[in-house]
């Protein structure tokens, strides 16, 4: 479980740092059972894990979130990923997609060590939040009505527009109101439709005049005929509006599949023993030529096609059926956001901004999966790059490519891995060397050594707040006193919803005197919903967040192992203002709610 590189892994290894379980008895799950998912709920029906202290560890200990379903709508194309029957059988609701990766959200703790199995089966990673059971189980009818207890018959088809940024439900400062139209929506005519199948889509007739593809030259398997073959097929996706391009394996055929405004319209289809040429013509399109076709394939790459300017993003992954390739289609995003933009106060932005400028060691960024960390870690690096720094990024997913830095890519595929890239960079004469999403031990020790040489480290951790993703980091063995000294500043953060501003009224709220920090006798502001919010009451995103810099009180707490109640108190010490002082600044604005803050940061437990 060294590289921790499923979710049932981390999250054993999160039970053993939890002192729940011994590493011994998880090693006596795992010898019985053929995965880390079985062995897990194993654990639990031995009754060695209680489901509430598997809950806990997921909060405390991995930062899954708890959200409130009843303040969420899932996202319209997330929701296309899970076929109804998977949604109702295995008890699950699609929130969102971003490049590859599905957050769900899931009401049994214990369900967490199915996720693995469910990612392989739809063919995309899985991430999780948790939410209280009834209320998964009454969005899973309200998204996927009348389909409770049925068989799935296959998997659907992956859908997504790479549109949010990594990490985050909303993208900070959007001003879209989050009006989501779920699958069983009505169609033009007006009817009801219901969620695809492959078997629907594959005995699906073109549409009558619809440009059409001619797979037949695959016979000959000619290089320069499939160049010409992929840019067909990509100018035709462009110019029809597809945010996807699928090569699916079925049987004893391939077809070719556009997902156009949401829905999956077959284009073309050939024998599978014509598929090869045409996987291979795209990864050379993709600058991804070469590579084993047993193995995983993620790649990026800028193209203009049909007058556009848009990002690919190949995905590739061999299957029983044979070999599966999706191509998602966004168009090139913006320069990240300042700090400013995302809601950092000013203090807390000049003392990062100076961190990135002149500052040496780790500056560690820490948030759940739905904190938005990485939004704040692409502020961090064009910062640096527009100060002159040279910077060298290691990423498990791209959401800003920043001329300026050297990013690398981590595809699950590759024999080298984000360690590996990342000690390579540290020979490269770089000022800042960065990770998104430090996951194991071996991350963590080149972290440290890349601070001991003097270099600035920004990376990201899973956990709810500085303090106990630093306490997580001990639990996953990252030496005390080594980490202590390489530690220099800490950011904790959440994404709050803002109020609209056309129906937000001033109103006294019961829960301002639960508010550390609070005057009962002030007032707050709420949305109430109106059309221009989609009668939600809120109107994009921001960002809360705290600041630790580590100081000897601090670092000395941590060097001597102590826990998350000994550095907390040392950190109250030296000054860090909580989030929820942040997210008070912000009830008192009129920006955020009372009643939104207190669903993130749950003060009023």
């Amino acid at each position: 479980m060294s590289e921790l590189s499923t979710i049932a892994a981390r999250v054993l290894d999160a039970l053993v740092g939890a002192s729940l379980v011994t590493a011994d008895q998880v090693a006596s799950a795992l010898a019985d059972a053929p995965d880390e998912g079985q062995a897990g709920r194993a654990l639990v029906d031995r009754g060695l894990v209680r489901p509430d202290q598997l809950a806990n560890a997921l909060e405390v200990e991995l930062g899954f979130p708890r959200v409130d379903l009843a303040s969420y709508a899932p996202d319209d194309e997330a929701l296309e990923i899970v076929p109804a029957a998977v949604a109702h059988s295995r008890a699950i609701l699609p929130l969102f997609e971003i490049e590859g990766t599905l957050t769900v959200a899931i009401g049994d703790p214990v369900d967490v060590f199915i996720l693995d199995a469910v990612g392989a089966e739809l063919g995309v990673s899985m991430d999780a939040v948790l939410a209280e059971p009834d209320a998964v189980r009454a969005a899973i009818e309200q998204y996927f009505p009348g389909t409770e207890g049925a068989v799935s018959p296959a998997v659907e088809l992956q859908s997504d527009e790479i549109e949010i940024s990594a990490g985050d439900f909303f993208e900070l400062g959007d001003e879209t109101p989050l009006v989501i139209e779920a699958p069983g929506a009505e169609d033009a005519e007006g009817s009801q439709r219901a969620p695809q199948t492959v078997e629907q889509v594959v005995a699906a007739i073109a549409p009558a005049g619809a440009p059409t593809v001619d797979l037949d030259v695959l016979a000959v398997a000619d290089e320069r005929k499939v160049a010409v073959l992929v840019s067909d097929i990509l100018e035709l996706a462009v110019s029809r509006g597809a945010s996807r391009i699928h090569l699916l394996p079925y049987k004893t055929d391939f077809f070719l599949v556009f997902r156009l405004k949401g829905r999956l319209e077959k284009i073309a289809s050939a024998p599978l023993s014509m598929q090869l040429p045409l996987i291979e013509g795209f990864k050379s399109y993709a600058k991804l030529g070469g590579v084993s076709s047993g193995r995983p394939v993620l790649g990026r790459i800028h193209a203009e096609i049909g007058g556009k300017s848009l990002v690919l993003t190949l995905s590739s992954v061999l299957t029983l059926s044979g070999q599966r390739l999706v191509i998602s289609i966004s168009p090139a995003k913006p320069q990240p956001r300042s700090l400013p933009e995302l809601g950092m106060a000013e203090a807390e932005s000049r003392a990062l901004y100076a961190m990135v400028e002149r500052g040496r060691g780790i500056l560690l960024i820490a948030a759940p999966v739905t904190g938005g960390r990485s939004t704040t870690y692409y502020s961090l690096l064009h910062h640096a790059a527009q100060v002159g720094k040279t910077v060298y990024s290691v990423e498990r997913s791209i959401e800003y490519e920043i001329p300026a830095v050297a990013q690398v890519l981590v595809s699950p595929g590759q024999p080298i891995n984000a360690s590996g890239y990342f000690a390579a960079g540290m020979r490269q004469d770089t000022d800042v060397m960065a990770i998104d999403s430090l996951q194991t031990v071996e991350d963590v020790h080149l972290a440290i050594e890349a601070a001991g040489m003097g270099k600035l480290v920004v990376a990201t951790f899973a956990g709810g707040d500085i303090v106990s993703a630093v306490r997580r980091m001990l639990d996953l063995g990252a030496e005390p006193v080594s980490l202590s000294s390489a530690l220099t500043l800490g950011v904790g953060q959440r994404v709050v919803r803002t109020n609209c501003p056309n129906c937000s009224v001033e109103e006294r709220s019961p829960l301002l005197a639960r508010i550390p920090g609070a005057d009962a006798a002030m007032s707050a502001r709420r949305g109430t919903g109106c059309p221009n919010c989609g009668k939600s009451g809120y109107v994009g995103a921001t960002g809360v967040f705290e600041v630790l810099p580590f100081t000897e009180p601090v670092r000395a707490a941590i060097g001597r192992g102590g826990s998350v109640a000994d550095i907390e108190m040392a950190a109250r010490a030296s000054g860090m203002r909580s989030m929820v002082a942040s997210g008070l600044a912000k009830v008192k604005e009129g920006t955020v709610s009372p009643e939104e803050l207190d669903r993130v940061l749950r003060f009023a437990q």
